[in-house]
């Protein structure tokens, strides 16, 4: 799996789960889904060192 493929992963999956189709509406879940997701990893992994 290429780093892309894996930092997509998150909204990826969502979309796939909800069976979105539309180009479009994909993009912009996938967009939601991945901010979402690796703000989430980031703010825990600071967390401990606050």
């Amino acid at each position: 799996m290429t780093p892309l493929r894996l930092f997509l992963l998150p909204g990826n999956l969502v979309s796939d789960a909800l069976h979105v189709e539309d180009p479009d509406s994909r993009t912009m879940l996938r967009t939601l889904v991945n901010m979402l997701a690796w703000n989430l990893v980031v703010v825990l992994a600071i967390l401990p060192f606050v």
